[in-house]
Protein backbone atom coordinates (compact mmCIF):
# COMPACT_ATOMS: atom_id res chain seq x y z
CA UNK A 1 0.00 0.00 0.00
CA UNK A 2 2.75 2.25 0.51
CA UNK A 3 4.37 2.02 -2.99
CA UNK A 4 0.98 2.44 -4.26
CA UNK A 5 0.39 5.69 -2.51
CA UNK A 6 3.88 6.99 -3.39
CA UNK A 7 3.61 6.17 -6.89
CA UNK A 8 0.18 7.78 -6.71
CA UNK A 9 1.75 10.80 -5.13
CA UNK A 10 4.37 11.40 -7.66
CA UNK A 11 1.62 10.81 -10.52
CA UNK A 12 0.03 13.55 -9.21
CA UNK A 13 3.16 15.86 -9.04
CA UNK A 14 3.26 14.94 -12.57
CA UNK A 15 -0.41 15.55 -13.62
CA UNK A 16 -0.71 18.74 -11.24
CA UNK A 17 1.81 20.49 -13.91
CA UNK A 18 0.08 19.76 -16.42
CA UNK A 19 -2.93 20.62 -14.87
CA UNK A 20 -1.67 24.39 -14.68
CA UNK A 21 -0.70 24.17 -18.45
CA UNK A 22 -4.59 23.51 -18.83
CA UNK A 23 -5.80 26.11 -16.49
CA UNK A 24 -3.98 28.95 -18.26
CA UNK A 25 -3.94 28.01 -21.54
CA UNK A 26 -7.25 26.01 -22.29
CA UNK A 27 -10.01 28.65 -21.75
CA UNK A 28 -7.80 31.25 -24.13
CA UNK A 29 -7.45 28.22 -26.56
CA UNK A 30 -4.35 27.91 -26.92
CA UNK A 31 -2.40 25.12 -27.38
CA UNK A 32 -1.54 23.06 -24.32
CA UNK A 33 1.46 21.77 -26.02
CA UNK A 34 3.44 24.69 -28.04
CA UNK A 35 5.10 26.79 -27.25
CA UNK A 36 7.01 24.80 -24.53
CA UNK A 37 6.94 26.12 -20.63
CA UNK A 38 7.90 29.91 -20.49
CA UNK A 39 7.94 32.45 -18.08
CA UNK A 40 4.73 34.20 -19.07
CA UNK A 41 6.15 38.04 -18.12
CA UNK A 42 9.44 37.54 -20.58
CA UNK A 43 8.73 34.49 -22.28
CA UNK A 44 11.91 32.76 -21.61
CA UNK A 45 11.83 29.01 -22.41
CA UNK A 46 12.25 26.95 -18.97
CA UNK A 47 15.39 24.27 -19.26
CA UNK A 48 14.28 20.89 -18.05
CA UNK A 49 15.30 21.31 -14.51
CA UNK A 50 13.05 24.43 -14.28
CA UNK A 51 10.40 22.56 -15.57
CA UNK A 52 10.28 19.98 -12.26
CA UNK A 53 6.98 20.09 -10.53
CA UNK A 54 7.04 21.76 -7.04
CA UNK A 55 11.30 21.54 -6.98
CA UNK A 56 11.81 24.06 -9.12
CA UNK A 57 9.61 26.44 -7.62
CA UNK A 58 11.43 26.03 -4.47
CA UNK A 59 14.65 26.12 -6.13
CA UNK A 60 14.20 29.21 -7.65
CA UNK A 61 12.24 30.57 -4.88
CA UNK A 62 9.40 31.78 -6.81
CA UNK A 63 10.92 33.90 -9.36
CA UNK A 64 11.89 33.61 -13.18
CA UNK A 65 15.75 32.63 -13.41
CA UNK A 66 15.74 35.34 -16.49
CA UNK A 67 13.56 38.30 -15.29
CA UNK A 68 12.94 38.02 -11.66
CA UNK A 69 9.61 38.35 -11.47
CA UNK A 70 7.39 36.28 -8.98
CA UNK A 71 5.99 32.74 -10.71
CA UNK A 72 2.50 32.59 -9.21
CA UNK A 73 2.25 30.65 -6.00
CA UNK A 74 -0.62 28.83 -8.14
CA UNK A 75 1.58 26.24 -9.92
CA UNK A 76 3.05 24.48 -6.28
CA UNK A 77 -0.05 24.82 -5.03
CA UNK A 78 -1.75 22.59 -7.43
CA UNK A 79 0.84 20.25 -7.97
CA UNK A 80 1.02 19.60 -4.07
CA UNK A 81 -2.84 19.49 -4.09
CA UNK A 82 -2.94 17.05 -6.73
CA UNK A 83 -0.46 14.71 -5.67
CA UNK A 84 -1.84 14.77 -1.93
CA UNK A 85 -4.87 14.28 -3.31
CA UNK A 86 -3.53 11.56 -5.67
CA UNK A 87 -2.11 9.85 -2.99
CA UNK A 88 -5.16 9.92 -0.60
CA UNK A 89 -7.07 7.72 -3.56
CA UNK A 90 -4.64 5.72 -3.78
CA UNK A 91 -5.29 4.85 0.29
CA UNK A 92 -8.85 5.01 0.24
CA UNK A 93 -10.34 4.46 -3.45
CA UNK A 94 -7.34 2.05 -4.20
CA UNK A 95 -7.46 -0.43 -1.30
CA UNK A 96 -9.05 -2.89 -3.43
CA UNK A 97 -6.09 -3.40 -5.05
CA UNK A 98 -3.56 -4.50 -2.38
CA UNK A 99 -6.63 -6.71 -1.44
CA UNK A 100 -7.30 -8.57 -4.92
CA UNK A 101 -6.29 -12.39 -4.85
CA UNK A 102 -6.79 -13.23 -9.12
CA UNK A 103 -5.43 -11.04 -11.48
CA UNK A 104 -9.19 -9.83 -13.34
CA UNK A 105 -9.95 -8.12 -9.66
CA UNK A 106 -6.57 -6.34 -9.87
CA UNK A 107 -7.45 -4.88 -13.17
CA UNK A 108 -10.87 -4.17 -12.07
CA UNK A 109 -9.67 -2.26 -8.99
CA UNK A 110 -6.97 -0.75 -10.70
CA UNK A 111 -9.52 0.89 -13.54
CA UNK A 112 -11.75 2.31 -10.69
CA UNK A 113 -8.91 3.95 -9.26
CA UNK A 114 -7.58 5.55 -12.47
CA UNK A 115 -11.69 6.66 -13.08
CA UNK A 116 -11.19 8.17 -9.30
CA UNK A 117 -7.80 10.08 -10.09
CA UNK A 118 -9.46 11.21 -13.67
CA UNK A 119 -11.99 12.45 -11.88
CA UNK A 120 -9.78 14.51 -8.69
CA UNK A 121 -7.66 16.05 -12.12
CA UNK A 122 -10.73 17.50 -14.03
CA UNK A 123 -12.36 18.35 -10.97
CA UNK A 124 -9.33 20.59 -9.67
CA UNK A 125 -8.91 21.97 -13.34
CA UNK A 126 -12.44 22.75 -13.60
CA UNK A 127 -12.43 24.86 -10.14
CA UNK A 128 -9.37 26.98 -11.11
CA UNK A 129 -11.12 27.69 -14.65
CA UNK A 130 -14.25 28.31 -12.84
CA UNK A 131 -12.40 31.02 -10.07
CA UNK A 132 -10.89 32.69 -13.10
CA UNK A 133 -13.20 32.96 -15.89
CA UNK A 134 -16.86 31.74 -14.30
CA UNK A 135 -16.71 29.19 -16.99
CA UNK A 136 -16.74 24.95 -16.95
CA UNK A 137 -15.06 24.10 -20.33
CA UNK A 138 -17.09 21.04 -22.17
CA UNK A 139 -13.24 19.93 -23.36
CA UNK A 140 -12.49 18.73 -19.85
CA UNK A 141 -16.37 17.61 -18.93
CA UNK A 142 -16.90 15.96 -22.20
CA UNK A 143 -13.64 13.71 -22.29
CA UNK A 144 -13.87 13.12 -18.68
CA UNK A 145 -17.29 11.30 -19.14
CA UNK A 146 -16.31 9.20 -22.00
CA UNK A 147 -12.87 8.27 -20.30
CA UNK A 148 -14.75 7.04 -16.90
CA UNK A 149 -17.58 5.71 -18.44
CA UNK A 150 -14.91 3.48 -20.23
CA UNK A 151 -12.59 2.81 -17.43
CA UNK A 152 -16.14 1.89 -15.14
CA UNK A 153 -17.37 -0.08 -17.71
CA UNK A 154 -13.38 -2.31 -17.54
CA UNK A 155 -13.86 -2.89 -14.20
CA UNK A 156 -17.32 -4.22 -14.53
CA UNK A 157 -16.28 -6.69 -16.72
CA UNK A 158 -13.56 -7.79 -15.13
CA UNK A 159 -15.50 -7.49 -11.68
CA UNK A 160 -18.77 -8.91 -12.44
CA UNK A 161 -20.28 -5.87 -11.03
CA UNK A 162 -22.96 -5.26 -13.41
CA UNK A 163 -25.33 -3.34 -10.90
CA UNK A 164 -22.85 -1.29 -10.06
CA UNK A 165 -22.94 0.46 -13.89
CA UNK A 166 -26.98 0.67 -13.36
CA UNK A 167 -26.61 2.65 -10.28
CA UNK A 168 -23.90 4.56 -12.41
CA UNK A 169 -26.79 5.27 -14.88
CA UNK A 170 -28.53 6.74 -12.07
CA UNK A 171 -26.09 8.92 -10.81
CA UNK A 172 -25.82 10.36 -14.42
CA UNK A 173 -29.82 10.99 -14.75
CA UNK A 174 -30.35 11.94 -10.86
CA UNK A 175 -27.24 14.77 -10.64
CA UNK A 176 -27.35 15.80 -13.53
CA UNK A 177 -31.53 16.42 -13.78
CA UNK A 178 -31.44 17.79 -10.48
CA UNK A 179 -28.86 20.56 -11.81
CA UNK A 180 -30.82 20.78 -14.50
CA UNK A 181 -34.13 21.45 -12.51
CA UNK A 182 -32.65 23.96 -10.83
CA UNK A 183 -30.73 26.17 -14.16
CA UNK A 184 -34.64 25.71 -15.89
CA UNK A 185 -35.84 27.50 -12.00
CA UNK A 186 -33.15 29.78 -11.61
CA UNK A 187 -30.72 30.13 -14.99
CA UNK A 188 -29.23 33.23 -13.56
CA UNK A 189 -27.93 31.08 -10.57
CA UNK A 190 -26.70 27.83 -12.48
CA UNK A 191 -25.46 27.38 -15.78
CA UNK A 192 -25.58 24.48 -18.30
CA UNK A 193 -22.08 24.16 -17.83
CA UNK A 194 -23.13 23.11 -14.30
CA UNK A 195 -25.41 20.40 -15.26
CA UNK A 196 -22.97 19.00 -17.94
CA UNK A 197 -20.61 18.84 -14.66
CA UNK A 198 -23.24 17.70 -12.17
CA UNK A 199 -23.70 14.55 -14.81
CA UNK A 200 -19.92 13.79 -15.04
CA UNK A 201 -20.12 13.71 -10.85
CA UNK A 202 -23.43 11.37 -11.09
CA UNK A 203 -21.20 9.19 -13.21
CA UNK A 204 -18.16 9.21 -11.27
CA UNK A 205 -19.96 8.85 -7.77
CA UNK A 206 -22.48 6.35 -8.56
CA UNK A 207 -19.88 3.31 -9.33
CA UNK A 208 -19.50 3.50 -5.61
CA UNK A 209 -23.26 3.34 -4.46
CA UNK A 210 -26.46 5.22 -3.59
CA UNK A 211 -25.40 6.73 -0.38
CA UNK A 212 -22.35 8.24 -2.39
CA UNK A 213 -24.76 9.35 -4.64
CA UNK A 214 -27.05 11.39 -2.11
CA UNK A 215 -24.09 12.27 -0.53
CA UNK A 216 -22.60 13.88 -3.66
CA UNK A 217 -25.99 15.79 -4.03
CA UNK A 218 -26.28 17.32 -0.98
CA UNK A 219 -22.86 18.74 0.03
CA UNK A 220 -21.46 20.72 -2.55
CA UNK A 221 -24.99 22.60 -2.17
CA UNK A 222 -24.06 22.92 1.74
CA UNK A 223 -20.42 23.94 0.45
CA UNK A 224 -21.86 26.65 -1.68
CA UNK A 225 -24.55 27.81 1.18
CA UNK A 226 -21.67 28.27 3.57
CA UNK A 227 -19.45 29.96 0.51
CA UNK A 228 -22.22 32.43 -0.07
CA UNK A 229 -22.67 33.59 3.35
CA UNK A 230 -19.20 33.82 4.01
CA UNK A 231 -18.78 36.28 1.57
CA UNK A 232 -21.74 38.16 2.15
CA UNK A 233 -20.94 38.47 5.79
CA UNK A 234 -16.95 39.60 4.71
CA UNK A 235 -18.85 42.16 2.14
CA UNK A 236 -17.04 40.55 -0.93
CA UNK A 237 -20.51 39.66 -2.73
CA UNK A 238 -24.42 41.20 -2.51
CA UNK A 239 -27.07 39.61 -3.38
CA UNK A 240 -26.99 39.46 -6.79
CA UNK A 241 -23.15 38.58 -7.61
CA UNK A 242 -22.91 35.52 -9.58
CA UNK A 243 -20.43 33.52 -7.19
CA UNK A 244 -19.10 30.07 -9.41
CA UNK A 245 -20.18 27.10 -7.99
CA UNK A 246 -17.66 24.55 -9.76
CA UNK A 247 -15.28 24.89 -7.03
CA UNK A 248 -17.95 23.88 -4.81
CA UNK A 249 -18.99 20.70 -6.84
CA UNK A 250 -15.67 20.06 -6.94
CA UNK A 251 -14.70 19.84 -3.25
CA UNK A 252 -18.00 18.66 -2.11
CA UNK A 253 -17.10 15.66 -4.97
CA UNK A 254 -13.98 14.99 -4.36
CA UNK A 255 -14.96 14.78 -0.33
CA UNK A 256 -17.46 12.37 -1.36
CA UNK A 257 -15.55 10.23 -3.57
CA UNK A 258 -12.64 10.15 -0.98
CA UNK A 259 -14.35 9.86 2.49
CA UNK A 260 -17.61 9.70 1.82
CA UNK A 261 -18.88 6.07 3.19
CA UNK A 262 -17.33 7.31 6.71
CA UNK A 263 -19.20 10.53 6.56
CA UNK A 264 -22.41 8.78 5.38
CA UNK A 265 -21.97 6.36 8.27
CA UNK A 266 -21.11 9.01 10.56
CA UNK A 267 -24.11 11.02 10.00
CA UNK A 268 -26.43 7.77 9.89
CA UNK A 269 -25.15 7.35 13.20
CA UNK A 270 -25.52 10.70 14.86
CA UNK A 271 -29.83 9.99 14.25
CA UNK A 272 -29.23 6.68 15.13
CA UNK A 273 -29.93 4.96 12.02
CA UNK A 274 -26.87 3.03 11.85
Amino acid sequence: MTVLIALAAVLGLVIGSFLNVVIYRLPDKQSLSQPGSHCMSCGHRLAWWENIPLLSWLALRGRCRSCGTRISVQYPAVEALTAVLFGVAAYTVGQPIVEATDPAQIIAAVAVLLAALWFIAAAIALAAIDLRTKLLPNRIIYPSIVVIAVLETVAAMFSGAWGNLLTVVLGLVTIGGLYLLVAFISPRGMGLGDVKYAALIGLTLGWHGWGMTVTGIILPFLIGAVVAIVLLLARRAGRKTGIPFGPSMSLGATITLLWGKPLLTWYLALWGLA
